[in-house]
């Protein structure tokens, strides 16, 4: 279950920032923007079903606060992808939104690697 979490937020990175990319503040969105954005849920919430079996998962081991905490991290992430698109669409100031999403997504991914079931962790167990 750790690789298609792995896999879907890879994706989704992907497919949010080629969504934000195809939409225009002069021209409104591409003819792409509306199947990049649904698609972009699709693996939002594959994101979210495979990361919330993976904290079930590690809820029995010592670091649970620690997998709790990127559990949320995880959830502020994916809100602020859907409000930065949101905005966008509304043609409203989105910038600031989208800085936002870059920081916690490192914060996240920084903190998967870190945590016990990380892949760099996994490496040396």
């Amino acid at each position: 279950m750790l690789h298609l979490h792995i896999l879907s937020w890879i994706l989704a990175i992907i497919l949010f920032f080629a969504a934000y990319q195809n939409f225009s503040d002069r021209q409104g969105p591409s003819q792409y923007f509306k199947p990049l954005h649904m698609v972009l849920r699709v693996f939002l919430l594959l994101t979210l079903i495979s990361g919330g079996v993976v904290f079930f998962q590690t809820m029995g081991g010592g670091m649970a606060a620690q997998y709790g905490i990127k559990f949320l991290l995880g959830l502020i992430t994916i809100g602020l992808m859907e409000m930065t698109l949101a905005k966008k669409k509304k043609k409203k100031p989105s910038r600031t939104f989208f800085y936002l999403v870059i920081f916690f997504a490192l914060l996240t991914i920084g903190m998967g690697i870190w945590l016990p079931m990380g892949p760099i962790s996994a490496m040396f167990n």
